[in-house]
């Protein structure tokens, strides 16, 4: 019962210990998940999270062309097939003509017409019979200057503005689709209007409040609404009705005919037939483009030749952003097609933490920087995945903060807990190197001197040098200390002011260490009259790390000391090392009468040495008698049965060497 209650109580303390640790390595990863939101909140990663979004959307799937969307670009060859620009409205009011006769649903005009006089009455004319042409105009700037009227033929329900808004960082990643003018006048953008024009003819009607910002439906679809922090965006101004576009994803989303094929009919009529139409300028010449990197493809690149996975040209014409904006709405109505949507604040925020939590406990149970790094590094690609697959279904997660947070706080909690725990590490190992360096050298010193005083009368002239060598012991102790932590603990102490590097050869360490134990002044040594020179040199062949080897030569010199302090009247003493097929041995022999009560006495510390070095080699520590008298003190362990078993401790004590 008693032992029961003593382990619950060494549990306890090892988890306070344990959990005073975590307090201490766990507060630096909070503040770093702290800053990191605090920094998203102010907007500094607002351009990261835009580029990373752009980029996820890039690598969707591909998605079916979308048929009934149809683009007529005309570029630089129809322009030099007119022979002027703008377009005549001649050639204009043709091809609406021609498109018409092959029943599309609704036709956009992507093209500015504000006049009207005698010269333009064909285009008039076509304008005023044609009910489902819808025109555009500019209308949401402050200065009437910079705003261009739309056709006066044509009724404001069936004109759009084609206003945009850029971000700052001069990309297009929003469509703004109803808004109020500076006069107050509420205004819908081209894509709505085509888009409500085509739902309508199927039945689904459109509704809206009086406010720009209220709810805008279709049937039972709800269109999502920008706002001023959605997603990667922080306190941007989201006034009127804007929605994230979800462009296409497709190298040719859309089917693209030209003026030229359109005039001289050579276009499929089912191409037309039942369509949304969208006109306008696919010109390089014509500067009604913008700069984006959330598409595959666009006209500008197709023209150019430029590979799809190239962003070098990022430019897509306004018509095709009319298309996409378009397509969003009557795909999100008709097919269910996701539209944009985002979490709000308080739930990103939670994301953000939530995972930053997970990199603060990887970072606590892994301790090793190989396998914190390989954590680490797989679950970002998994956030990554996770985001990736969201935006697939029309979520935009915070993917930029989040990997931040994940991975600042993971690798700053274990830079911590590493630190932390290595200076509690050095500490106990400086308080262990500081008891060996007194066991090993004034102990045993001491030891000598009350033998000495329990069996014979002593000189006092022989006591006081043995007192002053005892005090010379104690003051090289500290110095001893500083050298081992200058050296970074590639030193061993070994009595006065001897100091042995770890990095020599095995074989001639442990033949130094085993020489000048056997000068020490112990009473034991002066009766030897047999010493044979050992032999370590089978020893050269096992790779040692440091704390072993360290923990060797602390091995025979204890085994040593131990005859010269409680072996009496040994005449041979005896070190054997040896190799067999299976293990390697190493014997220290002495045929002296031992005193058991004394041994005892000063031998647990290093009986503790032996048993812990043994387990470190996976060998054998005992002490046994020898016969026909004496005592034999063996350690034992095993030879690496295989290549991998010796590469594993080769690495071992290569990496221990690295860390040291």
């Amino acid at each position: 019962m008693k032992f029961a209650l003593s382990t619950k109580s060494n549990l306890w303390k090892k988890f306070q210990q344990e959990l005073k640790l975590w307090q201490e390595v766990v507060l630096p990863g909070l503040s770093v998940i702290g800053l990191i939101i605090l920094v998203r909140s102010t907007g500094l990663l607002q351009s990261q999270e835009w580029l990373a979004f752009d980029q996820l959307l890039r690598l969707r799937p591909n998605e079916a062309i979308d048929s009934r969307v149809v683009i007529v670009g005309i570029d630089e060859d129809d322009i030099n097939y007119v022979g002027k620009f703008p377009i005549p409205d001649k050639e204009i009011a043709q091809m609406l003509s021609i498109l018409n006769s092959y029943k599309p649903r609704v036709i956009g005009l992507d093209l500015f017409r504000d006049k009207s006089n005698s010269a333009d009455a064909e285009l008039a004319s076509v304008w005023r019979e044609n009910s489902n042409l819808i025109g555009v105009e500019v209308a949401l700037n402050q200065k009437q200057s910079f705003n261009v009227k739309p056709p006066p033929e044509l009724p404001p329900e069936r004109v759009g503005f084609a206003d945009t808004i850029v971000d700052p960082d001069g990309k297009l990643r929003r469509s703004l689709i109803a808004s109020k003018t500076y006069t107050g006048e509420l205004k819908y953008s081209l894509s709505l209007h085509l888009a409500q024009f085509y739902l309508h003819e199927q039945g689904i009607e459109f509704a809206h409040g009086i406010r720009s910002k209220d709810p805008i439906k279709f049937g039972s679809s709800r269109l999502v609404r920008f706002l001023p922090n959605s997603g990667g965006y922080v306190g941007t101004d989201a006034n009127g009705f804007q929605m994230l576009l979800n462009f296409r994803s497709h190298p040719q989303p859309f089917r693209t005919i030209s003026l030229r094929d359109i005039l001289n009919h050579k276009i499929d009529p089912n191409w037309i037939r039942d369509r949304i139409v969208i006109i306008g300028m696919t010109a390089a010449s014509v500067k009604d483009r913008f700069t984006i990197s959330a598409v595959k493809n666009t006209l500008y690149t197709t023209g150019l030749g430029v590979d799809e996975s190239s962003d070098q040209y990022q430019w897509i014409y306004g018509v095709e952003v009319h298309a996409h904006a378009t397509c969003e709405i009557i795909s999100h109505v008709l097919d269910g097609r996701p539209l944009l949507n985002v979490w709000s604040e308080i739930w990103e925020y939670l994301w953000i933490l939530t995972w930053g939590l997970v990199g603060i406990i990887l970072g606590l149970i892994l301790q090793s920087p190989a396998k914190t790094l390989l954590s680490l590094g797989i679950t970002s690609i998994e956030i990554v995945g996770i985001c990736y697959v969201g935006l697939i279904l029309g979520w935009w997660i915070p993917l930029v903060p989040t990997l931040l947070a994940f991975t600042s706080a993971g690798l700053t909690t274990f830079f911590f807990d590493r630190d932390l725990r290595a200076l509690l590490e050095q500490r106990s190992l400086t308080l262990k190197r500081s008891f060996e360096a007194i066991h090993n050298g004034p102990l045993q010193s001491l030891a000598v001197i009350l033998r000495s005083l329990g069996e014979e009368e002593i000189e006092p002239e022989k006591l006081r040098s043995q007192l002053e060598q005892l005090n010379r012991e104690l003051r090289t102790i500290p110095d001893y200390l500083s050298q081992e932590m200058l050296s970074r603990s590639n030193s061993l102490y070994l009595e006065g002011s001897e100091i042995i590097d770890l990095q020599t050869p095995i074989a001639e360490m442990l033949y130094y260490v085993y020489d000048i134990t056997l000068r020490r002044n112990f009473q034991g040594f002066t009766t030897i009259q047999s010493f044979i020179a050992p032999n370590f040199e089978p020893l050269e062949e096992y790779n040692f790390n440091a704390n072993q080897k360290r923990g060797l030569y602390l091995f025979l010199q204890e085994a040593l000391c131990n005859v010269g302090k409680h072996s009496q009247g040994a005449t041979r003493l005896d070190v054997i090392c040896t190799r067999s097929s299976k293990e390697y041995c190493l014997q220290i022999i002495d045929n002296g009468f031992t005193n058991k009560s004394k041994k005892s006495q000063g031998g647990g510390q290093g009986t503790d040495q032996a048993q812990d070095l043994a387990r470190q080699l996976r060998g054998k520590f005992q002490r046994f008698p020898h016969s026909p008298q004496g005592t034999v003190c063996e350690l034992t362990w095993p030879i690496p049965s295989s290549w991998w078993q010796r590469f594993y401790r080769f690495l071992n004590k290569s990496i221990e060497s690295l860390t040291q």
